[in-house]
């Protein structure tokens, strides 16, 4: 059978977790890594393969390429990802889908306009701790989803701003610690509890630095489609540690949701399944980067739907940009 021939477009920090699906996958071949920086494709190329590039035309315009991974700065997103659709493409794309939600609907609209699977990179969905909480939140035999709370606390100052020029900024990033690092937990929490329905939040740049001028702190309120509540405790100031967690509470039982473990607490005692064990520098991005793309090469290879696609994720979008407008107002989610 003919291997699938992808494109990765960005060579930055997480297009190694990229490049690595590739490798790892028997149904897929790297043709092409593009980066403006070209020296940074070149070194991408020596441990990745594929013919290093500067010009997203050129691999657009090559047949073999069956898909984009676009692994690009957030504003760039739409515009790649349209684009590659319009040339047959298959796209994959980091989070955040894009900035804003029409962006969003865009991408949507031009992958139904062109057939093509546009697919976007919520990995922890597939952690093995999120795939036991969902199937469990799902049997019922817990009672409905009464309150749950999101949390994040990292650390992201510094040289992780004054390195890129493009984070830090709301024309290109879109924002702080809610669209970059929270994101995540955020779609955890909408996607484990059913769906989030409104949103009052405060959000608000608590540092006192020139690095950057989003965002790096926000407590948020949250309405679920079932009536029940939540709420997202979200900050970049927190120097002791990598936290982030889905706390659910269920009827009759406690649900405690991580990368590393999930615990479901009841009268009856509590039962702990442990998941993976990322450590090092970036283990918050977890180790499910290779799962999630492995299944959207299957679904294509397969013809079947992919769950995170463009229907799926512009949630997040819809949420993060409530969450920006709130200044403490009742914001709620479209459908």
């Amino acid at each position: 059978m003919k291997k699938l021939g992808i494109a990765i477009t960005g060579c930055g920090a997480i297009s190694k977790n990229h490049g690595d699906a590739v490798l790892k996958s028997p149904n897929a071949e790297l043709l092409y890594c593009m980066d403006i920086i070209e020296d940074r494709a070149v070194e991408f190329s020596k441990t990745f393969g594929g013919v290093p590039l500067n010009d997203y035309k050129k691999m657009l315009d090559d047949p073999a390429v069956d898909i984009v991974h676009i692994c690009t700065p957030h504003h760039t997103h739409p515009e790649l990802a349209i684009e590659a659709m319009e040339h047959g493409k298959h796209v994959f794309c980091e989070k955040p889908m894009a900035i804003y939600p029409d962006e969003a609907k865009n991408m949507i609209e031009a992958a139904e306009k062109n057939h093509r699977y546009l697919g976007i990179c919520f990995q922890n969905r597939m952690n093995p701790t999120t795939v036991m909480a969902k199937k469990e939140l799902e049997s019922g035999k817990y009672g409905r989803i009464v309150s749950a709370m999101a949390k994040v606390a990292w650390d992201r100052h510094g040289a992780y701003y004054t390195e890129s020029s493009w984070r830090g900024r709301y024309a290109t990033e879109g924002g702080g610690v809610i669209i970059n690092q929270a994101i995540h937990t955020i779609d955890l929490l909408d996607y484990l509890c059913g769906g989030i329905s409104t949103v009052t939040a405060i959000a608000a740049k608590l540092r006192e630095t020139d690095d950057y001028e989003v965002d790096d702190s926000c407590m948020a309120n949250f309405g679920l489609l079932n009536g029940g509540s939540a709420v997202g405790h979200f900050t970049n100031c927190y120097t002791g540690g990598k936290l982030a967690q889905v706390e659910i509470n269920c009827e009759k039982a406690k649900f405690v949701v991580d990368q590393k473990k999930l615990e479901i607490i009841t009268d009856n005692g509590t039962e702990v399944y442990n998941g993976d064990q990322p450590t090092g520098a970036k283990s918050e991005w977890g180790a499910s980067h290779n799962r999630i793309i492995h299944l959207f090469y299957d679904c294509i290879l397969e013809n079947k739907p992919f769950f995170v696609d463009g229907y799926s994720a512009i949630r997040s979008v819809l949420i993060v940009d409530a969450l920006k407008r709130s200044n403490g107002h009742l914001v709620h989610i479209d459908a």
